[in-house]
């Protein structure tokens, strides 16, 4: 007999049928026991009563999260909160689940880190929970989502590839590995290749995968490797060419979440999907401190800001024009990567932006550098040997049309879109600094 899912049960009283899925909970009331069983589309109670030995005593020996295979009839149950339940014809169990359970599921964690640890420790039991398999499936439509909006768009998708001969970023902060008889590194972005793509008259390019950051960085919204959804388009005129598809995209994204899983969000997490209606607002570094010094706001960098400054500029903007996001413009080009290219009517300043979602830098775009000449200049001047980029140089060599992109980590998008308090919590299973999948201090 074929698999029926939970969520179709309701089209099926009077049936016989089969599920399969997790025992959820289990109450025995002596003569009789009730499963809860669970499945990815939701829950049933399932009945055994002590006249059918074989299948009682199988429920008997059942423990919370082990996974059965259950055949029986579909009966209107007026006492139950769905109308109906399972009568248990036939109970198999294709595995037995320990206790007890090293974490409760649905248990609150989001402020208290050690909790939190452990959670990750058992990552693969704690994502059985109703957030995160919610989570889950909002993070893969967010990704179905943004993929279809390329493709629809015309881009082609690409995969640069993870072990690169020089740091992509010109800086230091690179894992380095050995490469048969030489040193190579993870890439820290396909910046690169993507490039290379628009070298290639691929004209716009995307790309979705790993990326790699030797950063010990301990804070909520810091992974060493994260998901990067990475964009470039040819032919722009503009880094503003760049903000308008990237808005777009973002908005199209919401559209889609909200829409199929909205009223879920709002029920499980106690978060409303705002669509922006309005365009997003665009505001210059400069604008942006005196906002923040008008406030009260100390600053300790000219050109950066810190998360308490990201956190007030969203309320600000949030106070001004009602929107959760708003783009950063004007950076000090010395602050920037090295390829993001000078605004020629003042090249102490790069054409290129940040992203601000309710607080939180989500995205950093720019218009590259394009011509050999000055970008090897713009690399030299912060100190970086040209035979260690001789490769990417060569990728302007012989004509490179004016392009432009950006990069969004998906895991920042996915916390801040259902407000969640950590960025380990939008991680499929993180690493850290002092983590990789397993806390590295509990090893030896």
């Amino acid at each position: 007999m074929e698999r029926t899912y939970i969520t179709d049960l309701k089209e099926k009283i009077g049936e016989e049928i089969r599920i399969r899925g997790r025992v959820d909970t289990i109450r025995d009331q002596g003569k009789i026991i009730f499963l809860v069983i669970r499945d990815k589309t939701g829950k049933v109670q399932t009945v055994a009563w002590h006249q059918d030995e074989e299948v009682f005593q199988n429920a008997k020996h059942l423990t919370q999260e082990s996974v059965v295979d259950i055949t029986g009839e579909v009966k209107e149950a007026q006492q139950v909160e769905a109308g109906y339940e399972v009568a248990i014809k036939d109970l198999k169990i294709d595995s037995l689940s320990k206790m007890p359970l090293p974490i409760t599921l649905e248990d609150e964690h989001v402020d208290n880190v050690s909790a939190l640890d452990k959670r990750l420790d058992y990552r693969w039991i704690d994502l059985r929970s109703q957030k995160n398999q919610l989570m889950v499936a909002v993070n893969t439509l967010i990704a179905q989502t943004m993929r279809t909006y390329c493709v629809e768009y015309g881009l082609k998708e690409i995969q640069g590839p993870r072990i690169i001969s020089a740091a992509s970023e010109g800086g230091a902060n690179v894992f380095e590995v050995k490469y048969f008889d030489r040193k190579a590194y993870l890439a820290q972005s396909p910046q690169f290749h993507k490039q290379m793509g628009i070298a290639s008259d691929l004209e716009g390019v995307f790309n979705v995968g790993p990326v790699f950051r030797a950063e010990k960085s301990f804070t909520t919204r810091h992974l060493t490797e994260y998901t990067s959804f990475d964009v470039e388009l040819g032919y722009i005129d503009s880094y503003k060419d760049v903000m308008k598809f990237e808005e777009g995209l973002i908005r199209k994204t919401l559209e889609e979440v909200k829409e199929k899983y909205g009223d879920k969000i709002k029920e499980v997490f106690n978060v409303e999907i705002n669509v922006p209606e309005q365009e997003f607002s665009v505001v210059t570094v400069k604008e942006a401190k005196e906002k923040l010094a008008n406030k009260g706001v100390t600053s300790k960098a000219e050109g950066d800001f810190s998360p308490e400054e990201e956190k007030a500029m969203g309320e600000i903007v949030k106070e001004e024009t009602g929107s959760e996001f708003f783009f950063m413009v004007d950076y000090p080009h010395s602050q920037r990567a090295f390829y993001h290219m000078k605004n020629p009517e003042d090249k102490s300043l790069a054409l290129g932006y940040d992203l601000f979602w309710k607080g939180l830098e989500i995205t950093t775009g720019a218009q590259r550098e394009h011509r050999e000449e000055e970008l090897i200049e713009s690399a030299v001047e912060r100190g970086i040997k040209e035979d260690t980029l001789e490769d990417y140089f060569e990728y302007f060599k012989y004509g490179c049309p004016p392009h432009g992109g950006f990069a969004i980590g998906t895991e920042r998008f996915l916390m801040q879109l259902l407000n969640l308090g950590s960025i380990l919590e939008a991680t499929y299973l993180p690493n850290t600094p002092n983590r990789i999948g397993k806390l590295i201090a509990r090893q030896n």
